[in-house]
């Protein structure tokens, strides 16, 4: 039935809980559900399957695990100097005489250089091996996924020198940050993919879990994971890896644009041979680098992200791919080889948030 909301809307007497303007005042109680006057022009089956954040936008849960557990980071995110939220938004219809959501704009990812600025990228990790934290080196990177659980590559569980991989620092810029600004954390189970069998590039990729919780701040906050393939423009490969070929490690995080290369044109670059016997594998595999110029990952930044542009907010990445393998990085017109997470999201919503 039709009715008024007080405020001289018109609406209609709807179940509380499908009136998405009611989620921050009704449905967090249990019994029975009152009626309101819904003034929205749309009505949702559950607002139960609905998020706000802390900016009044409203995201939905989709029932993925990896998705959803998202929606939970956006919510909780330190939103000071994060900007906007891609969340919907309530604004009047006049032509309806309602309420209609639309998505808020405003997201944006900021310019990419070459140095990366302080808290730009708060997933990444950078591991380390050796006997102690103190005298550690730091050869790989990673991405922080969950409170207890870093993404990385399969090739980066060990060092062939230093052995197992064993702690795993946050928080930082550069290498040579002050000890204070490092938020270092002891791995405690290293849980490589079941297919991953060195030296095979095929399915390099790897889970690593912290032997606490990690503490989350504007500088160590969680990736998104990438769910499907549907994401947009130009990506970002993030690391503290070599500047080039045959040239030192980069002391500030590093942070590079690059394009997908066509797989029939990977595939040329990346015949069979003892680490690709069947050749680069479009399936598992991405192909991304940077036809023109000389921009690419590097010695160094094995395990660290190919994220995508943020979408829900420019303080929550999507990670889309895994830094694996390439040749001669840093010459024109030579791709490198990314695992595609989106393949493997099953199981690791299977390790990181089992049932």
């Amino acid at each position: 039935s039709q009715c008024s909301d007080g405020r001289g809307k018109n609406g209609t007497c709807v179940n509380a809980c499908q009136c998405l303007s009611m989620i921050e005042d009704i449905c967090s109680f249990q019994g029975n559900v009152p009626i309101v006057c819904c003034t929205d022009c749309e009505k949702v089956t559950h607002i139960n399957h609905a998020i706000v954040d802390k900016l009044g936008g409203i995201h939905f849960r989709t029932g993925r695990k990896a998705y959803d557990v998202c929606l939970e980071h956006l919510a909780n995110l330190p939103y000071e100097g994060c900007g906007p939220t891609s969340g919907l938004v309530k604004l009047w219809h006049e032509q309806e005489q309602c309420y209609k959501y639309s998505h808020r704009y405003g997201v944006y990812a900021a310019h990419i250089g070459q140095d990366a600025r302080r808290g730009q990228f708060p997933h990444m990790a950078l591991l380390g091996y050796g006997g102690s934290m103190d005298t550690a080196d730091w050869l790989c990177g990673g991405s922080l996924i969950s409170d207890k659980f870093i993404l990385t590559a399969g090739h980066c569980i060990s060092s062939a020198v230093l052995g197992k991989v064993r702690f795993a620092a946050m928080g930082i810029l550069r290498r040579t940050d002050p000890p204070e600004r490092w938020h270092r954390y002891h791995v405690s189970r290293i849980v490589p993919h079941p297919e991953y069998h060195a030296p095979s590039k095929y399915h390099d990729i790897a889970l690593l879990e912290t032997s606490k919780r990690v503490n989350f701040n504007l500088h160590v906050y969680p990736a998104c994971l990438n769910i499907d393939d549907h994401f947009l423009g130009v990506v970002t490969a993030t690391g503290w890896g070599a500047l080039g070929h045959n040239m030192e490690l980069a002391d500030t995080l590093q942070a590079v644009s690059l394009q997908s290369y066509y797989e029939e044109v990977c595939a040329v670059h990346y015949p069979p041979h003892r680490h690709l016997l069947t050749g680069f594998n479009g399936t598992i595999q991405m192909c991304y680098g940077d036809e023109l110029g000389a921009r690419d990952t590097c010695e160094g930044d094995s395990g660290g992200p190919l994220q995508a542009k943020p979408v829900l907010s420019r303080c929550l990445h999507t990670v889309i791919g895994v830094t694996s393998y390439g040749r001669n990085c840093g010459y024109s017109g030579q791709p490198g080889i990314y695992t595609r997470v989106r393949f493997y999201v099953p199981w690791i919503e299977s390790v990181v948030w089992p049932d």
